[in-house]
């Protein structure tokens, strides 16, 4: 347990997180700069905290920090849920790789059992991590002139005091409250709404300062649970029978699967239309989820298999490798037959998020598994994972850049021919209104009145954001629509849109 000079800072800092967390985010209008300016009161609390300790994070995990703000920096640019949604991720993931080992360089040699312990071991150490505090405050006796001399404030009386008197409050106010209606009347007028509103604020600031204690401690001391667990010293083994028998036994069933298989799935259009009964939303829809499922099990079944194997002679050894590169073989194959189903449905009804983000999906998975050959499969596991995770934060950062919605829009108001969902595409986030805009007069007239009568109610006239809910995309498509606003009272004047009153 940390002394008592570090306890009264560590409150302090994560009374500064919750307090900052208040401010940023209650009655703002939703997140937007005030997401990369949470993380940032984060990192400035662990550096206060770690300062006032001799614990200074090492470049790899003051560099996690970095890149968690960086990444969310998405809110203040980005408007579409699925971009903000896999920013938060990495961004809280990439402050849970910083403190897992207590801010040490550790991610250049994690494992893959590292790197997925370090996420949730951190949100355990944030939820029940500040108990510590708790119990420290009441185990240890009181000694005021030593706190006094360390700090000018006896912050473990003080945190005694406060536990103590906070419930002794509540109770007696009650009862007084219950037993005579003036004196309720007037604690009712003395406090009045003011009571709620300073409430709320009361149990923002409570809930995250007790997170932010909960993260830091963990930061001082690392957030490994298994440290902390009575687990076995060896771990469970698999011989060559076992091992052979279960990857030989899902090789023969991919196999089997692509040899029954292919013509329904690289039939592509013209299966589609020589097929009685069968519709490009079946071609696409059935399977594809069931195949991309099966796609990203492979990747842990490797894993697990090179783990847990314990190779005899030299012929057994050669057993993982030679198995898994041909599974690896079988699921490109699978991997490519469901992209073909996503593409085919694309080239007939035009792309959605669901399937942009599909074969972003697909895609890592495929250079996920050719890392994998080329490192778990011949020996050389511990370079695996970090490679790895990194890919991953280029996958999400590289989103943020493409800005989907914006080529979403761009794709499918391009195309000639094709029947266009003007109200899909006035459904999209911020990022695609000045697209739609620009490419709004090659849209059929049908599809121009949906997306231009859209756009004015929802973008249009409207109060202006909470400085800390900024958002530059958000800020970008009402000046776009403001702009456009002639051009788009005149397509909804067509005589597409009277059909469609």
């Amino acid at each position: 347990m940390t002394s008592r000079i570090d306890r009264s800072t560590l409150i302090g800092a994560a009374a500064f997180v919750g307090l900052s967390t208040d401010l940023l985010f209650n009655g703002s209008d939703g997140p937007g700069l005030n997401a990369p300016l949470f993380f940032a009161s984060v990192a400035i609390g662990v550096l206060v905290v770690t300062r006032s300790t001799g614990h200074r994070p090492r470049r790899e995990a003051l560099a996690w920090m970095a890149a968690g703000v960086l990444i969310a920096f998405a809110f203040a640019f980005r408007a579409a849920p699925p971009l903000l949604f896999s920013a938060f991720v990495t961004a809280a993931a990439a402050f849970a790789f910083a403190a897992y080992r207590g801010g040490a360089n550790w991610h250049a040699r994690g494992t893959v059992s590292d790197f997925a312990e370090a996420v949730p071991a951190s949100a355990l150490h944030c939820l029940f991590g500040p108990f510590r505090l708790v119990v420290a405050a009441f185990s240890e006796p009181s000694d005021p002139d030593d706190a006094e001399e360390r700090t000018g404030v006896p912050v473990a009386a003080v945190v005694r005091g406060l536990l103590i008197a906070l419930p002794l409050l509540v109770v007696f106010g009650a009862l007084f409250a219950s037993a005579d209606r003036f004196f309720a009347d007037a604690v009712g007028t003395m406090l009045g709404r003011a009571a709620e509103e300073w409430a709320g604020h009361l149990i923002v600031v409570l809930i995250f300062s007790w997170l932010a204690a909960g993260f830091l401690l963990g930061f001082l001391d690392g957030t490994r649970v298994r440290e902390r667990l009575p687990l076995p010293s060896s771990r469970p083994t698999l011989g060559p029978v076992e091992v052979g028998i279960a990857l030989g036994a899902v090789n023969l069933l991919f196999a089997a699967f692509v040899l029954v298989q292919f013509r329904y799935l690289f039939g592509g259009a013209a299966l589609v239309e020589s097929t009685p009964g069968l519709t490009y939303a079946d071609y696409a829809r059935e399977g594809f989820g069931q195949l991309a499922f099966a796609a990203a099990l492979v990747l842990p079944l490797l894993l697990a298999a090179d783990w847990l194997f314990r190779p005899g002679t030299d012929g057994p050894r050669r057993l993982v490798p030679a198995l898994g590169w041909t599974l690896l073989g079988l699921l490109g194959v699978v991997v490519a037959s469901a992209v073909q189903r996503v593409r085919v449905y694309q080239d007939a009804y035009g792309l959605t998020e669901s399937r942009f983000y599909a074969l972003v999906l697909l895609g890592w998975i495929a250079l996920a598994a050719l890392w994998l050959g080329l490192t778990v499969l011949r020996g050389r596991r511990e370079r695996f994972a970090p490679v790895a995770l990194l890919s991953v934060v280029a996958m999400v950062g590289g989103l943020q850049i493409a800005n989907p919605d914006a080529r979403i829009a761009s794709y499918n108001l391009s195309r000639t021919g094709i029947e266009v969902d003007g109200a899909y595409l006035a459904s999209l986030s911020a990022d695609a209104v000045p697209t739609l805009i620009e490419r709004l007069p090659a849209a059929p007239l049908e599809a121009q009145c949906t997306i231009a009568r859209r756009l004015l109610d929802r973008w249009l006239d409207r109060e202006p954001l909470d400085g800390r809910s900024w958002n530059a995309s958000v800020a970008r498509a009402r000046r776009a629509v403001a702009g456009a606003s002639a051009a788009l009272q005149s397509a909804t004047a067509a005589g597409a849109c009277d059909a469609q009153r």
